[in-house]
């Protein structure tokens, strides 16, 4: 895999040319007394640098010098120091040499290189090092400076330097095949200038780049008769050691994972810290001592590494020499476009590349790959729009993606100044009249609603604003003009709120899984799609092409809330295309004045203005180190507990979350000390469409559910299967079903699966918990909350915050979790007294972003508290815009649907 370094200040990066990467004791195999290096690189080819690198062009290329001329051609900065806003002390960073781009083998092939001694396999790992290194070249950017975007170069200059041990631990110095490339801080723009490196471009190539080496790296040992399987990394591993001898054989990794533990840090920032606070003294030890403790070692474990190189000689004399190679990338190609194009409407080329290259490893090398693509592109498949000017790579979309959005745009403006409104401006008036309970905004809203001449028309209401009371009365005029009406909403909670309104509702999903059976009705239909932001482009798409002749539809939702998981941003879009949209924008729901001044900020899109508010009014609070902030927020909770939620970002720190309210409550008693230990269902949200279709993806002891069931064999709808094992070269997962059979088969011959992971959870008498699944017998929706009562006789009983109490029987309906911490998607739609959140700043801007601040807030009435790791980060942090692409933007907002642009 590749990992880039921290910026390299220039004393930094001489240190380690002299004390690291040309030290002996880096590479006992190294030719001389030290490590010679390489230069790669358009750049260096133009400044005439080739073969070894030398101490002297290093150090000028560190200061930002040219190796030739010493010109200075970028500018150098020394250190100083200087006062932040708090008064602190901070020494700013001396002049950027460059940045460590580390090529790291899998375990498997060191062990097979340095201890098997095929050298062939060290030759794999230097060509496939060259490879990927040319390809994150292409995306190389000099920094402008000012307002104006990166430029791309494709050029930069790198210093190569490959190594074959690791760190030592307890005096052994383990195999480690990896290349340390030094990237420069300098690059050149088209007309000659220089520039640095504008470092976000290394960055966002990382995973595409590691994609690269290990597909060429998968591909060569597959040609040389080594036979390949996914490592817990996901990286290619050759096939023959035991995970006891790799594991004996990282003590390195091993020494890291275990300092990470003792800290409870987990972030790449953390991983840096701990590698340098754990290393032991490089010991200089003859290649013969280092062999021999390899072989010793091996020997220990049955001398896996022979048998393994031997069996392949054997192995390669009967390859086929015919390579499917073309065919293996258009299928990888096929299903990178499959996965990446569910969920985003536009996508990066270097993640189809990445996900392209995983689908075809070991079958298909990164050029067959890249020529597939392109052919595809330049056939109309694909297509390159105009994305954002810090984008380094193309911005992809597809030709179905276009039409699928433009169909949506085309019936909403279609169906313009089409019908009748459902009520005269003098009856609207008046049903608004008789509803005394009504604030401006929403009788204004109720009065465009029912006075439109649109089939489809919006609602655009922030959170808070009384959405459920202007929707009912919507509802009675409509039905008092003689409509139908039905409400639909993409998640099952969601139409559970529209039924408060009097609206008889189900999910999005269900209705168009039922057919079109209603369209032969003679009936007028008003349909109601609430959460509209949540529903994906293919969903609306679909659902407007259901309308028949005399129906309406309102679309009811909030565009800087949540988006959907799946791709598209229909509801803002339709909105920027000129459908006409009521806006509900006074807030109800907040009681404390101070409190819905901060909401107010959030909701118009002011991030700073409201965490200015919540900081003013003493609601945020700093606690850097993760474990006491997690122990704040659950003893915070336990002393209010009633209609209090907690809101984190992630899953993982939900679970933590959870846990230590769980155990603060349990001091006080409010929740039980008996434990009962449950098998629970989690989903496996890192999965795709595409990925179901491939047997790679499933994992041992997955529960699969068929919504769907298969005659063939054997396997009834609403049933469950436990993965026994995958056959990836034949794409076939067994799986053992409640009755014990097992039956194999092809992932892509099913559709309607979905995938789950068993996990052990304790449960007591008091705990709150949340459903994570909708259940029609039981009547429960997705994420509905409520406590257990009861825990007997094999049943569970629990008290519904709605009000309704159930029972179930949690070996049979195990779709269920700790409910004190809920994630902010979870929490959308959900309502409680006070909110806690918890905010690690260091968190990807996907977790953390404006929607994550405006959702998490807003679900409280009387107080919202903030935890944070950096206080003074906070604003810019949430600050992040993170919105779902779309493949058609709008040169007018009413223009005609041939105003559509690519």
């Amino acid at each position: 895999m590749l990992t880039i370094s921290k910026a390299l200040s220039a004393g930094q990066a001489q240190s380690y040319h002299a004390k690291e990467f040309t030290a002996k004791e880096q590479s006992y195999w190294a030719q001389g007394n030290t490590v010679q290096g390489e230069w790669q690189g358009r750049l260096a080819e133009q400044y005439g640098l080739t073969g070894a690198v030398s101490a002297e062009d290093f150090a000028k290329l560190s200061q930002g010098q040219h190796p030739q001329t010493e010109d200075q051609l970028v500018r150098h900065r020394t250190a100083y120091e200087y006062e932040d806003d708090r008064g602190k002390a901070v020494k700013a960073m001396e002049h950027r040499a460059g940045w460590d781009a580390t090529f790291s083998a899998p375990k498997s092939v060191s062990l097979t290189a340095l201890v098997g001694g095929d050298d062939r396999v060290r030759e794999a790992h230097r060509e496939s090092v060259r490879v990927a290194l040319d390809q994150l070249e292409h995306y190389t950017q000099a920094r402008i400076g000012g307002n104006h975007p990166a430029e791309t170069t494709g050029k930069f200059i790198a210093a190569k330097f490959e190594h074959d041990t690791a760190r030592p631990v307890d005096g052994y110095a383990a195999p480690q095949l990896h290349t340390h490339a030094v990237i420069f801080n300098v690059t050149e723009r088209e007309d000659g200038q220089s520039r640095a490196l504008q470092e976000r471009a290394l960055f966002q190539s990382q995973q595409f780049t590691t994609a690269v080496y290990q597909s060429e790296l998968a591909y060569r040992l597959t040609r040389m008769g080594y036979e390949l399987e996914p490592g817990r990394s996901g990286a290619p591993e050759i096939k023959g050691y035991t995970q006891e001898y790799l594991d004996a054989s990282s003590p390195r990794s091993q020494q890291i994972r275990e300092y990470l533990e003792s800290t409870g840090r987990n972030s790449k920032e953390a991983a840096e810290i701990a590698a340098h606070s754990t290393r032991d003294r490089k010991e200089i030890l003859t290649p013969q001592e280092v062999l021999a403790a390899h072989r010793q070692l091996g020997a220990d474990f049955g001398n896996q590494a022979d048998a393994v190189v031997h069996a392949a000689r054997e192995r390669a004399l009967h390859l086929d020499p015919l390579s499917n190679g073309t065919l293996r990338a258009q299928e990888a190609v096929t299903f990178a476009r499959d996965k990446n194009f569910e969920r985003e409407a536009v996508v990066d080329e270097r993640l189809l590349m990445r996900d392209a290259l995983r689908r075809g490893m070991g079958e298909a090398p990164y050029a067959l790959v890249r020529d597939n693509l392109e052919s595809r592109h330049a056939a109309g498949e694909f297509s390159t729009i105009d994305g954002s000017p810090h984008q380094t790579g193309r911005q992809l979309t597809t030709a179905q993606a276009i039409a699928a959005e433009n169909d949506i745009v085309r019936q909403m403006r279609n169906g313009q100044n089409q019908v009748e409104p459902m009520l005269s401006i003098r009856d609207a008036l008046a049903l608004t009249e008789r509803h005394a309970h009504l604030n401006p905004g929403q009788q204004e809203v109720i009065k465009e609603v029912l006075t439109s001449h649109d089939r489809v028309q919006g609602i655009q209401g922030v959170a808070g604003a009384g959405k459920t009371t202007a929707l009912e009365v919507v509802r009675a005029g409509a039905e008092f003009s003689g409509y139908q009406v039905e409400g639909f909403a993409p998640t099952s909670r969601a139409a559970k709120q529209l039924e408060e309104a009097g609206i008889h509702s189900g999910t999005l999903q269900g209705f168009l899984a039922r057919g079109q059976q209603e369209q032969e009705m003679p009936e007028k239909w008003l349909y109601f799609v609430d959460e509209s932001s949540l529903a994906s482009t293919n969903q609306m798409r679909d659902f407007l092409s259901r309308l028949g002749p005399q129906d309406r539809v309102i679309l009811i939702g909030d565009t800087r809330q949540h988006q959907a998981v799946e791709a598209g941003r229909p509801f803002q879009q339709l909105q920027e295309a000129g459908m006409n949209t009521a806006k509900l924008n006074q807030i109800v729901r907040q009681k404390d004045p101070e409190l819905k001044t901060a909401v107010e900020q959030l909701a118009v899109g002011n991030v700073a203005g409201g965490i200015e508010a919540l900081t003013r009014q003493g609601r945020v609070q700093e606690i850097g180190d993760p474990r006491e902030r997690v122990q704040a927020i659950a003893k915070d909770y336990a002393k209010h507990p009633e209609n209090t939620l907690v809101v984190s970002p992630d899953n993982a720190s939900r679970r933590e979350l959870n846990q230590a309210v769980r155990q603060e409550l349990r001091t006080k008693g409010v929740v039980d000390t008996v434990d009962h230990a449950l098998r629970v269902l989690i989903p496996r949200q890192d999965l795709t469409g595409a990925d179901r279709q491939w047997a790679e993806r499933y994992n041992p002891d997955d529960i699969l559910r068929y919504s769907r069931g298969s005659a063939v064999l054997d396997i009834e709808g609403g049933s469950y299967a436990r993965v026994v094992f995958t056959n990836p070269k034949e794409n076939l997962v067994t799986v053992e079903k409640d009755s014990g059979e097992q039956a194999a088969y092809d992932p892509k011959r099913l559709a309607g699966v979905s995938v789950y992971r068993e996990i052990e959870r304790d449960f007591a008498v008091g705990d709150r918990i949340q459903f994570t699944a909708p259940d029609k017998e039981l009547g429960v929706s997705n994420r509905e909350l409520g406590t257990i009562k009861q825990i007997a006789e094999g049943l569970i009983s629990v008290s519904l915050d709605s009000g309704k109490s159930v029972d179930f029987d949690p070996s049979s309906s195990r779709h269920f979790d700790h409910g004190y911490a809920v994630t902010s998607h979870s929490s959308q739609g959900l309502t409680a007294d006070r909110v806690l959140v918890n905010i690690d700043t260091s968190s990807h801007p996907d977790l953390i972003n404006s929607r994550f601040a405006y959702v998490s807030v807003s679900r409280a009435r009387f107080d919202a508290e903030i935890y944070t790791n950096d206080a003074s980060s906070l604003t810019k942090n949430l600050s992040n815009d993170i919105s779902k692409s779309s493949a058609i933007e709008f040169t007018h907002v009413n223009a005609p649907s041939q105003g559509l642009s690519i």
